[in-house]
């Protein structure tokens, strides 16, 4: 992904995952590696959709719902894909023939998080060493069912337990076409935004 992709993703993450209400453009760009101006970039083109509200020393999210889908709608995750393959395999064996090194997304991120899916699906979709991944499964021309994306280090930090953070894991699904529309309307109850109060209302 872009630097600034990478910023919006570490804005959102910090306020889901983080719980942190109030955030820096410093330590945005501290944690992701980024320069201050590309997160001073990223921080105005939240001002001007309204979504957040600048402090003198950083900012508070106003709708943070909002930053989500202004990532996920933006996003390109076809630019992402470094490598393709295919497996007469069933997904959840695919998966475990894959190495632990990798962080797993979509589909496949789902059912290893919650133990369950809303569908079934036939893609595993990974971020990892595309390397690694052509020494298990080969490439075809006409068929694929394997997608490997370019992993950034920041990435390598947030994974847990082999799968991407929650923000990732709705951009990505966003990105697909159906049945990762089943997958976004359990997410959406999965995400609990933290809550910041401006004047006398709350907002999530």
């Amino acid at each position: 992904m872009k630097k600034h992709q990478i910023a919006l993703r570490e804005i959102l993450y910090q306020n889901y995952e983080k719980r942190k209400k109030f955030l820096s453009q410093k330590s945005i760009s501290e944690a992701c590696s980024a320069s201050i101006g590309t997160v001073n970039s990223v921080v105005k083109k939240l001002g001007d959709l309204g979504v957040i509200e600048k402090k003198p020393l950083g900012f508070r999210i106003r709708d943070v719902k909002k930053v989500l889908h202004y990532w996920a709608a933006t996003r390109d995750l076809e630019k992402d894909v470094v490598y393709t393959a295919y497996s007469p395999d069933l997904p959840k064996t695919i998966e475990e023939k894959i190495p632990p090194e990798v962080a797993f997304t979509a589909y496949s991120g789902f059912r290893r998080r919650f133990g369950v899916t809303p569908t079934d699906y036939s893609k595993v979709y990974l971020y990892g060493d595309p390397n690694q991944i052509a020494r298990i499964f080969r490439q075809k021309k006409k068929e694929r069912n394997i997608y490997v994306l370019e992993q950034d280090a920041r990435l390598k930090d947030l994974t847990s337990e082999g799968v991407v953070p929650l923000v990732q894991l709705y951009a990505d699904l966003w990105q697909l076409p159906p049945p990762a529309n089943r997958f976004l309307e359990e997410l959406k109850q999965k995400l609990k935004p933290t809550k910041v109060k401006i004047g006398k209302i709350t907002r999530k």
